[in-house]
């Protein structure tokens, strides 16, 4: 992959956390104030549209499945770039190569 596409990758990655930090933000918050169960389904529909907005897709149509595709996948990515923020290859190398510290470093990463 070159330069310009692990730059692009990364900033995807980033932006889509701060996606999901805003929409903690915005459950903490909505919590705070009393808010209801069917109050966190305007928050979700936001959070999955950005994510989309961001190139993080779904074939599914309806909403659940959508979300649960879309959110999968961004871990999933979210989740490699960590092992690469720690200097690793891949999921695997670190699977494969990994320290104690290393591990224990993976868990201060975003989550």
């Amino acid at each position: 992959m070159a330069i310009y596409e692990k730059v692009v990758e990364t900033t995807k990655i980033q932006a889509s956390r701060d996606a999901v930090d805003i929409y903690r933000e915005s459950h903490h918050i909505l919590h705070e104030n009393g808010g209801t169960p069917v109050d966190h389904t305007p928050l979700l529909e936001r959070l999955v549209a950005d994510l989309e907005k961001l190139g993080i897709m779904s074939s599914e149509t309806s909403f659940e499945p959508k979300k649960t595709e879309i959110l999968r996948l961004f871990w999933e990515a979210s989740d490699e770039q960590n092992v690469k923020e720690l200097g690793f290859i891949n999921k695997q190398d670190f699977d494969e190569k990994a320290t104690k510290t290393d591990r224990e470093a993976l868990e201060l990463k975003w989550r």
